[in-house]
């Protein structure tokens, strides 16, 4: 009865154990990962990085808001101190590590939720710019056409124009060095300024000594024609026509530093990403959240004094800071040098958050087939121990046959040594069957417990 049991029990567990087993833990779950971003310097003492969190299954990767993240970084094997960060609803978190002494590098950098490892690699330092580099980015001229007697210089003064946002706009006018190579002042030339897609104020002034003049340009529109007009007191005119960098879908920053940074978006955003460097490096990160005020523009605050040596924030929408929209502003009359690095990537643990969720699901299924195979061995040994058994009582009943055909007067008496070779034929049994049976018992179980235990990973 209890063979007969094992025989249906079997098959049917091992199938339903094997079934949970492929379904649940056999099946690839979401693999959690991190994407580290910075500018590590080579000299600087702090690394501010840009953490962006997803999980990833079957190549698509899902933002993904992680809590208890750690951040872990060697220099030079040095130590740092650990950074705790929690990455926001957009999957985005900063962290920043401080150090003493200058980075040295090469940088040891784990990140870690627990005991899962989100994303580890080294990290080479950048050198750092080279010394008195111009910020062309920053502050260049416009390129324009001049033509008559003058020669005319044009620059934003933050390099950028962002719609309807105010922006300082100088203008300096010299003569061609072939009309006149020397003029003792440049005073006096009135200078008259007309762009349609924008408000201008004032329209009309004059230049001082350095023939230097400064307006101040609301763009209203993304693609504003500048047109500057130049006559001096000798009645000598000059002309100059050029586009003014207007940057469409900008996040524009208000000049005024003195009491915060505060960032204005004409369009629809959740947040702002910032990230101030200087020539030493990524030295602050954030994440600021923008609300809608009363005119309709999405506005933050982020309440950081800006650092004493000539710095860049970068203001994006998007946490790579890569968008289209992403723009540098000076934080002082002198900004960082143009060729500081951005926002690079770091370290991306997707692939190898992937191949050891893989790994993990291929170990389960391995369980499972396994659990399978020790289980159709048990199966068959059960049936051959059965048949054995029937097998016995059948050679039983031969042998009382026998000696009741021996014993029959009627019938010719068989001989006794043949009546003997019949009856221990009947009665012969099969030990290694049964003890196979039983190895194979105890090997399913632990195969059992194994693909079981899959469910606890």
């Amino acid at each position: 009865m209890l063979g007969r049991l094992a025989t249906y029990v079997v098959p049917a567990a091992s199938v339903t154990v094997t079934a949970l087993v492929l379904f649940g833990p056999g099946s690839p779950n979401p693999a959690p990962f991190v994407r580290v971003r910075g500018v590590p310097v080579a000299g600087g003492r702090t690394l501010a990085l840009r953490l962006e969190g997803a999980r990833r299954l079957f190549g698509v990767d899902d933002v993904a808001a992680l809590e208890g993240v750690t951040v872990e970084v060697t220099d030079a094997g040095a130590l740092l101190a650990p950074r705790a960060v929690s990455l926001g609803p957009d999957g985005v978190g900063e962290a920043s590590v401080e150090k003493t002494a200058p980075l040295t590098g090469p940088l040891d950098v784990r990140v870690l939720q627990g005991k899962t490892v989100l994303a580890e690699g080294i990290v080479p330092l950048r050198a750092p710019p080279p010394k008195g580099a111009p910020a062309g980015d920053i502050a260049g001229d416009i390129a324009g056409v001049s033509s008559g007697h003058h020669r005319f210089f044009v620059r934003a003064r933050r390099g950028h124009l962002v719609s309807p946002f105010p922006e300082a706009l100088d203008v300096s006018v010299g003569l061609p060095e072939h009309v006149s190579p020397y003029r003792p002042s440049f005073a006096g030339i009135t200078l008259s300024l007309s762009a349609p897609g924008a408000t201008i104020t004032p329209e009309k002034t004059d230049t001082d000594e350095r023939g230097a003049a400064s307006f101040t340009v609301t763009p209203l529109a993304h693609h504003v024609e500048l047109a500057i007009t130049a006559r001096d007191p000798d009645g000598n005119e000059g002309r100059w026509e050029g586009l003014l960098p207007v940057r469409p879908g900008a996040i524009w920053l208000d000049p005024d530093l003195h009491a915060g940074l505060t960032f204005v978006s004409p369009a629809p955003r959740d947040r702002v990403y910032a990230s101030i460097v200087t020539d030493a490096g990524r030295i602050l990160g954030a994440v600021v959240p923008v609300t809608r005020d009363d005119v309709g523009f999405f506005r933050g605050h982020l309440d950081v004094k800006p650092p004493e040596e000539p710095a860049q924030i970068i203001l994006s929408g998007d946490p790579g800071e890569r968008g289209d929209a992403t723009t540098a502003w000076p934080l002082g009359p002198h900004a960082a040098s143009a060729s500081a690095p951005r926002l690079e990537l770091l370290l991306d643990g997707s692939a190898a958050a992937e191949a050891r969720e893989q790994a993990r699901a291929s170990s389960a299924r391995r369980a499972a087939v396994f659990l399978v195979a020790i289980a159709a061995l048990a199966e068959v040994l059960l049936i051959l121990v059965r048949t054995r058994a029937s097998q016995r009582a059948l050679d039983a009943n031969l042998a009382a046959a026998v000696s009741l055909e021996a014993s029959d007067e009627a019938g010719a008496p068989i001989p006794s040594e043949d009546q003997r070779r019949i009856v221990e034929s009947a009665r012969e049994s099969h030990p290694a069957l049964r003890v196979a049976l039983v190895i194979t018992l105890v090997v399913l179980g632990f195969a059992l417990f194994a693909a079981l235990s899959t469910f606890r990973r």
